[in-house]
C-alpha cells in the first residue's frame, strides 16, 4: 500500500478544497485516486465511485464467506515418513546452497 500511496497525487487538504471539483472530474476519468493529507498525515484517499463500490462488494462477499466457512486447515495435511530426516536433508542443502553462494560473491 505504501508504494500505492507514493505512486498517487498527493494535494493537502486546503489544496484540494480550492479545486474540488476539478479533482472529482480527473478520479471520475480514470486518472487514479488521489490523496488527501493534513498537516502532513494521509487523510483520505479521492478514488471513483465505481471502484470503491465494487471493492466494498468484493469485502462484503469475502466477509460472508469467512463467516459461513471459516478456513481451516485442520486435518487437511497428513504427515507420512521421517520427518527428522527430511528436516536435515533441508538443512544440508540450505547449507550448502549459502557454502556455494557465499564463495560465488567473493
Amino acid at each position: 500500500m505504501y508504494i500505492l500511496i507514493m505512486t498517487m497525487r498527493q494535494l493537502s487538504l486546503s489544496e484540494a478544497r480550492a479545486d474540488l471539483s476539478h479533482l472529482v472530474d480527473e478520479v471520475f476519468k480514470g486518472r487514479g485516486p488521489i490523496a488527501i493529507s493534513q498537516r502532513s498525515k494521509l487523510k483520505a484517499i479521492l478514488v471513483e465511485a465505481q471502484w470503491y463500490l465494487k471493492v466494498e462488494e468484493q469485502l462484503s462477499s469475502y466477509r460472508q464467506g469467512l463467516r459461513t466457512k471459516p478456513f481451516r486447515l485442520g486435518g487437511t495435511m497428513e504427515v507420512t515418513g521421517q520427518v527428522d530426516l527430511a528436516l536435515e536433508d533441508l538443512r544440508r542443502e540450505l547449507a550448502a546452497f549459502l557454502q556455494k553462494s557465499e564463495e560465488n560473491g567473493k
